[in-house]
């Protein structure tokens, strides 16, 4: 539940000297051949082939229907109950993003 406080600072982990230090090692570490190597796979879970069907079953990235946004035609539904109570799961947990690719993501 969000206590509705502004969070304005954030504690950064023991490594990090300071947040320029902190972003410049994760950037280091997103840039780095071990990711890049390996990031293809992340685009076919989250916008690519492994998103739905077969293949997001095959990978255990399977979601609540609602999370698709596909998963429900809004403006069918007659029953102002049912789909408010719809569009208030898709507001407070959100959208799986748009698929853009229905083949596996080239390595980089």
């Amino acid at each position: 539940m969000q206590s509705g406080d502004v969070v304005d600072d954030v504690e950064l982990p023991v490594w990090a000297a300071n947040a320029y230090h902190f972003v410049t090692q994760l950037r280091q570490i997103f840039e780095s051949e071990e990711v890049s190597s390996r990031i293809n796979h992340w685009i076919d879970l989250v916008f690519g082939y492994k998103q739905k069907g077969k293949e997001a079953e095959n990978n255990m990235n399977v979601f609540y229907y609602l999370t698709y946004e596909d998963g429900i035609k809004l403006e069918e539904i007659k029953d102002d109950v049912h789909r408010t109570s719809c569009e208030a799961q898709i507001i407070h947990f959100g959208q799986t993003p748009s698929q853009l690719f229905d083949k596996p993501h080239p390595t980089r």
